[in-house]
């Protein structure tokens, strides 16, 4: 007994520690507010961690290695390797948030999002289903998921900032940053389109694995362009084993608020690119120097000025890519 009131003892000034070292986290509230009195939620700050130059953690000026012996637990994983903390330096990665919130999984990098996971009821509950259909066995996902929302937790990981640089907020918004930039390219697209460019692809595939796109076959769609389309047939077991599961439709679409995919009709979570995402992810990409070390001799001023041109062409577009089944009622 004695033994225990100690853990817990520990466990409650690890806590405390913890807790001190917490910093404001983006979209907390959400799961509080959403949760009835008598639910289970859990809504905090975000937990900081710094690294230092050798890798090591800490929490609240704690050493993470001195929390660990004080509950008995060994937190050595927590370190980085040197040569990672330096590049992130040297790079002016300041910091990485990873936030769980009602509506999705938020990653920050320097205080703006990268492609995230957003959700809702519906698709967490919809996820479950799906990996159950598919055979995939997860003891209680399907009451496991829908908690999710009630999670509002998050860690932001800070790195050593050079000397001189500018110390860059946990939360970049308004001019300058990438989601308003984002929506202005693509407000000009519009402006100049009138409306958004729309696709819509409809595939229905037999149970021997050919497909047809509108009225033709991919023999006859092969025979019209010269293009061996009927490379994309898929294996006749392939599509017994998906009727097996259940799944008689699948379904990959894109608008203005990002990537959306759907299995039987039900929407599971999304990946959002609404806010810059994507474009904060090339930049982020130029200033760690990936560009140059994995394409080597580009002109990527010529890249880049391409990219942006078209960016907001595809984000804009409304672009559906819909898989059917037999069994799905669709050319059968």
């Amino acid at each position: 007994m004695q033994k225990r009131l100690t853990l817990w003892a520990a466990l409650m000034i690890i806590a405390a520690l913890v807790l001190s070292g917490c910093a404001p986290r983006t979209g907390a509230g959400s799961s509080a507010a959403m949760a009835m009195n008598d639910e289970l939620v859990i809504d905090l700050p975000a937990i900081v961690i710094d690294f230092d130059n050798d890798g090591h953690a800490s929490i609240g000026g704690i050493p993470a290695a001195e929390m660990g012996a004080m509950a008995g637990v060994d937190m050595a994983g927590m370190a980085l390797a040197p040569d990672w903390v330096h590049y992130f330096s040297m790079s002016n990665i300041q910091h990485l948030q990873i936030n769980n919130a009602a509506d999705g999984l938020l990653v920050l990098v320097n205080g703006e999002p990268v492609p995230s996971l957003e959700w809702d009821e519906n698709s967490l509950v919809a996820t479950a289903g799906a990996v159950s259909s598919l055979g995939i066995a997860v003891p209680v996902l399907d009451k496991v998921l829908p908690l999710v929302q009630q999670l509002g937790v998050g860690v932001i990981m800070r790195f050593p900032v050079q000397a001189g640089a500018e110390v860059i907020p946990y939360s970049v918004m308004g001019d300058g940053s990438a989601a308003e930039m984002a929506k202005a390219a693509q407000s000009e697209f519009l402006d100049a389109v009138g409306a958004p460019p729309k696709i819509n692809l409809p595939i229905v595939y037999q149970a021997d694995g050919s497909y047809a796109v509108g009225d033709l076959s991919d023999a006859e769609w092969t025979a019209l362009t010269g293009v061996p389309w009927n490379a994309l047939r898929l294996d006749a077991g392939v599509i017994a084993s998906l009727g097996q599961s259940g799944i008689t439709s699948m379904a990959l679409g894109t608008d203005q608020e990002g990537i959306h995919v759907s299995l039987n009709g039900n929407a599971l979570p999304s990946i959002g690119w609404a806010n810059g995402e994507v474009q904060h992810v090339l930049d982020l990409a130029e200033q760690m120097g990936l560009w140059e070390a994995y394409m080597p001799g580009v002109n990527m001023d010529d890249m880049m000025a391409t990219i942006d041109s078209l960016l907001p062409v595809v984000q804009t577009t409304n672009a559906n890519i819909s898989v059917y089944l037999p069994g799905s009622g669709m050319g059968n």
